[in-house]
């Protein structure tokens, strides 16, 4: 598997196209939008074929924004069935707004027996703009492609970060993305740069076998907290039998208030009672949730709330969705009874399976 490009003058590289700005024009008003003909989007950099031997796939052309979990699953899904057709690589064109999420859903997907790179890359500027990042970034990725990674990573700008612990950090300028939690696993040279914490091909983990679990639930709610937020407001959403899960975006160290008619303790045992679990990300960068001594953190734990470790918020709520979808499938198929859907949510959401967290 993956061998016969060694053979060749040129490594095989699939390039998957999803939308984007790295991909769009402006219309007649001025209102960027995704190109009429995505064919035309490896145009913009004609000298990637004197690097790699690229074959092109159009998957979808969308705005990032308008990414959900079922793109998702057709992003794994176009992965996994030309695994075997001797590429290199693959690099998914990708809009930035929602390229963490869907590299942290893709390295789920694919999981610890992913033996080459899945390459994310995207950029801030159309590729109109002369002195852009368009252009620049996908030469970069199909580069990083042919590198000796066995990961979802994100190519933009100087680093390659890995798909599960990077975050958007900028709307504008041309380094956008951050990896708080852990440095960059490569930086992008005359050569790539790439550090011991990558995995590679030759990772003794690496089992050249993908066990594909595409799959993402719906019915997750997220709720950014702001002081003076009264949980009672919240009630009727998980009262709705379309939630299946809440996303408590906390302040700070995981916390969340416990004072008064502002405090989420009922609200998580009352969730937590409807057999719909509570997790806790932050506002702030991963670390935030990995240990907290606040007695109001503990106080949420203690309720029955996850902490997501030191995840970024994007992971651990496409962890969450994955893990629900897992745990709702092992029920319908008798695998284990409703009356363990919680623990057995827990346990999946404490195990570490792409390091998406310490």
């Amino acid at each position: 598997m993956f061998e016969s490009y060694k053979n060749n003058r040129l490594k095989k590289i699939c390039l998957i196209y999803t939308g984007g700005t790295i991909g769009m024009t402006k219309d007649g008003k001025g209102v960027l939008r995704p190109p009429d003909n995505p064919e035309d989007f490896t145009k913009i950099a004609p000298e990637i074929n004197e690097i790699a031997e690229v074959d092109f796939v159009a998957l979808m052309n969308k705005d990032s924004t308008n990414i959900v979990p079922s793109d998702w699953t057709a992003m794994a899904q176009a992965v996994y069935d030309r695994r075997n057709d001797g590429y290199a690589g693959f690099v998914i064109a990708h809009g930035t707004d929602t390229m963490h999420f869907s590299s942290s859903a893709l390295a789920f997907a694919l999981g610890p027996g992913l033996s080459f790179p899945v390459v994310f890359t995207g950029a801030q500027t159309t590729p109109a703009i002369a002195h852009g990042d368009a252009r620049i970034n996908l030469v970069r990725a199909i580069k990083v492609a042919q590198e000796d990674f066995a990961e979802v990573v994100i190519s933009f700008g100087d680093y390659v970060f890995r798909g599960c612990r990077t975050q958007k950090k900028d709307e504008k300028r041309f380094d956008a993305f951050e990896s708080p939690a852990i440095y960059p696993i490569a930086d992008i040279t005359e050569k790539i740069l790439r550090y011991p914490i990558a995995r590679s091909r030759s990772d003794s983990d690496v089992t050249n076998e993908i066990n594909l679990i595409p799959d993402y639930a719906d019915g997750v709610i997220q709720v950014g907290l702001i002081p003076g937020l009264k949980p009672d407001l919240l009630i009727p959403l998980i009262e709705n039998p379309e939630c299946k899960g809440v996303v408590l975006q906390s302040f700070g160290a995981g916390n969340v208030p416990d004072d008064g008619i502002y405090a989420f303790g009922d609200f998580i045992r009352r969730a937590v009672s409807y057999n719909k679990p509570v997790v806790i990300t932050s506002q702030f960068p991963a670390n935030s949730t990995l240990e907290t001594h606040y007695a109001p953190g503990v106080a949420a734990v203690e309720a029955g709330a996850l902490a997501t470790g030191n995840m970024t918020s994007a992971a651990a709520t496409v962890k969450f969705r994955w893990v629900l979808a897992r745990v709702e499938k092992e029920i319908q198929e008798n695998i284990i009874s409703t009356n363990n859907k919680l623990s057995r949510i827990k346990d999946l959401m404490g195990e570490v399976y792409v390091r998406e967290m310490d």
